[in-house]
């Protein structure tokens, strides 16, 4: 009976029609004839299919493991094909068939960290067998890009004071240039080391819009006494901008720290150092003396006093250091990665705290097409948001990858990608759109090319009148108002894998 019950399930799992014998309870026996019949024909799906099944029933055994995975790792599922090797492992460690296939399915996948830990595993005479030739430094990236901006000037320069026509400034970011410089060090087998250096340029420019009464001599009235002076007190508006860069200089340094279990923690600081010219805008007011009228019987001149505002704009060269500091602890579970992220950070003379959870997925078993949902809690002072993120990548030839991404939300003085990237922006965002191009040129040369688009907001300040009928006095109250606008970036990369 259990002769004919493996042939049977033979015939019809090696021709893909298995799902006819879901109710039948499964053997040792059975299931070992079987997968190695069908693993010796490479009839991958039909491995799988009878061993998963094998699985659910409490069938476990090296061999099977081993079929397993190496059905899954031909079918190019490299995630769960390293979940069934690593517990082949398990039940016999010495397999350097086992060990080989495991290792490129963790190199086909990225994690290099385990491929390391699992190379030192090895015995001495068995190291050089391996895929992977370990060099220090183990990855060199360079990147650079350009930002275009249409906030370079304010559309709204005629009514930048508003109705109230006293003061009002906006202070624009228009374009810049960024630059990257970064490394990754094998520091040991279980730990990589991170260290990447920034700049950035900012081209801004203020503009100032501000008004004053001025005292104007219209004519001379001669009379039979003497002379008198006509004045007007017409209010003038003047405008004024000053251009300025910000320079940016940033230092991040982070660790990838592999611990069993599949477990990683990975602690990151970065430091951000700016320097620009300030422009502090003031006021006085000054007494101007003006002629009233003239005497003739006694040949004098008679005055007046009249108040006039002088506003001046000081420049003063300004420079501060900002820092963030990150921690990230993540958990590989098979097609799926999980992490939990936090930060402290001091950006712009405020205190911020961000934590995080991501969900990496990889629904075919490889890097053919994977996604990342991440959703943040922001708080800086009594302010609170909730940050989204959602990446998409998909492998378009064997030689180009290509990603898309959005996140939405407020990212001012947050950061993303554990600490590395800092949006310590004055202005407002929206929310951020891009993709990436990834060109794989050979086994060691990859380039990239990077396009973000973001929506912004600057800031406009202005003053409003107010009337206090209690006291009768007017007061002058600070306003801001939104202004949206669009940057657009683009940027290209090249990383050498040695």
């Amino acid at each position: 009976m259990k002769i004919k019950l493996a042939l049977l399930l033979f015939f019809l799992g090696c021709r893909g029609m298995l799902p006819v014998y879901a109710a039948i309870k499964l053997d040792f026996q059975t299931v070992d004839r079987l997968t190695f019949r069908c693993y010796n024909e490479q009839k991958w799906d039909s491995v799988i299919l009878v061993g998963k099944k094998a699985l659910r029933q409490d069938i476990d055994y090296y061999y099977l493991r081993v079929r397993l995975g190496v059905a899954y790792f031909e079918k190019h599922a490299y995630f769960p094909a390293s979940t069934h090797l690593t517990r082949a492992r398990k039940f016999n460690s010495g397999d350097p068939f086992v060990t080989d296939y495991l290792y490129r399915s963790y190199l086909y996948t990225n994690r290099n960290e385990e491929a390391s830990i699992l190379k030192a595993s090895l015995p001495p005479a068995d190291r050089d067998t391996v895929y992977l030739k370990q060099e220090f430094p183990e990855q060199i990236h360079v990147e650079t890009g350009y930002t275009i901006s249409d906030n370079r000037a304010p559309e709204n320069l005629s009514t930048l004071m508003e109705k109230d026509s006293i003061y009002g400034e906006q202070d624009l970011y228009g374009n810049s240039f960024y630059t990257n410089l970064g490394l990754k060090i094998r520091v040991s087998n279980r730990v990589d080391l991170i260290v990447a250096y920034n700049y950035l340029n900012f081209s801004k420019t203020k503009y100032i819009q501000y008004g004053h009464g001025e005292d104007r001599l219209n004519s001379i009235t001669d009379t039979t006494w003497g002379k008198i002076y006509n004045y007007t007190f017409p209010w003038v508006v003047y405008d004024t901008s000053f251009k300025y860069n910000i320079s940016q200089h940033e230092v991040y340094i982070g660790a990838i720290v592999a611990l069993p279990w599949g477990l990683k923690v990975m602690p990151a600081f970065h430091w951000i150092h700016d320097s620009y010219t300030a422009i502090n805008p003031s006021y006085r007011w000054d007494t101007v003396q003006d002629t009233a009228f003239y005497t003739s019987f006694d040949n004098t001149w008679h005055t007046f006093l009249y108040p006039r505002v002088i506003y001046s704009f000081d420049r003063k060269d300004t420079s501060f250091n900002n820092f963030v500091a990150a921690l990230r602890i993540s958990k590989d579970l098979g097609r799926f990665s999980l992490a939990f992220s936090g930060s402290w950070s001091n950006l712009n003379g405020k205190t911020q705290k961000q934590a995080g959870i991501m969900l990496t997925y990889y629904p075919l078993g490889n890097l053919d097409f994977y996604g990342t949902t991440s959703m943040t809690v922001f708080f800086q002072g009594n302010d609170s948001r909730l940050l989204l993120s959602q990446v998409l990548g998909v492998k378009i030839t064997p030689w180009l990858w290509g990603e898309a991404n959005f996140y939405f939300g407020n990212y001012t003085n947050a950061n993303i990608f554990n600490g590395s990237i800092v949006y310590n922006y004055s202005d407002i965002i929206d929310y951020r759109g891009g993709g990436t191009l990834v060109f794989v040129v050979s086994k060691h040369i990859q380039l990239s090319l990077n396009y973000q688009y973001f929506r912004k907001e600057s800031q406009q300040l202005y003053y409003i009148k107010t009337h206090d009928p209690d006291t009768g006095k007017i007061n002058e109250i600070p306003q801001i108002k939104n202004n949206p606008y669009n940057t657009n970036t683009l940027i290209g990369g090249i990383t050498w894998k040695l």
